[in-house]
């Protein structure tokens, strides 16, 4: 059994290792290995934000409707399309795109964690979820 604080940042240091290996490792194997880590860790971060999640999925706000899967995958994908520009392109355009693609995909990110309630989070009396 993994200790509680190594347990809750392992998909955290999944991704970091993945984007670490993409971004600074020149092998095939070394880029493909990071790869692999990345997807791992977003998805046991998207597993685990699911499992825990109080509050119910709605889509009545929106104008369009993209797949569920896709829309949990999209502040990774961003993130990930970012650190392929950063190691593949040499050029100012490039970088620049791939800085807004990791913005875009960080705020998702930060975005999810506000709005959604977890078990872990103090959920204020005010509010009460559905069943």
């Amino acid at each position: 059994m993994i200790i509680k604080p190594i347990y809750e940042i392992l998909p955290s240091l999944y991704l970091a290792a993945g984007s670490s290996s993409v971004i600074w490792v020149d092998s095939t194997l070394g880029v493909a290995g990071g790869v692999l880590l990345f997807c791992l860790g977003s998805l046991i971060w998207v597993m685990r934000s699911n499992f825990r999640r109080l509050d119910q999925a709605t889509h009545a706000g929106k104008r369009f409707n993209i797949p569920e899967s896709l829309y949990e995958f999209m502040p990774f994908l961003f993130i990930g399309l970012a650190l392929s520009l950063a190691s593949t392109q040499q050029s100012i355009a490039a970088y620049a795109i791939a800085a807004l693609c990791l913005y875009r995909g960080c705020s998702l990110l930060y975005m999810r964690h506000r709005y959604r309630r977890h078990v872990w989070q103090k959920v204020p009396s005010s509010v009460k979820t559905s069943n």
